[in-house]
C-alpha cells in the first residue's frame, strides 16, 4: 500500500510579509522521486540511468 505524500502547509505567508512579491507568484509542482529498478523499456527517472552497454 502506497502512502499519500503531501507537502505540509507553509509556516509563513511570504506574500503577507512582502506584498510586492505577490505578482511574481507562480504555481509549482514538487517532484518526489523514489529509487527504482527500471527495465530497458521503462524510464530511468528515480533509478539507474539507462546506458548503452557498448559505450563507456
Amino acid at each position: 500500500m502506497n502512502a499519500i505524500r503531501t507537502t505540509p502547509p507553509r509556516p509563513v505567508d511570504v506574500t503577507a510579509l512582502f506584498p510586492q512579491l505577490a505578482p511574481l507568484a507562480r504555481p509549482a509542482i514538487r517532484l518526489h522521486p523514489r529509487p527504482g529498478a527500471p527495465s530497458p523499456h521503462d524510464s530511468s527517472v528515480g533509478g539507474q540511468p539507462l546506458w548503452p552497454v557498448d559505450e563507456p
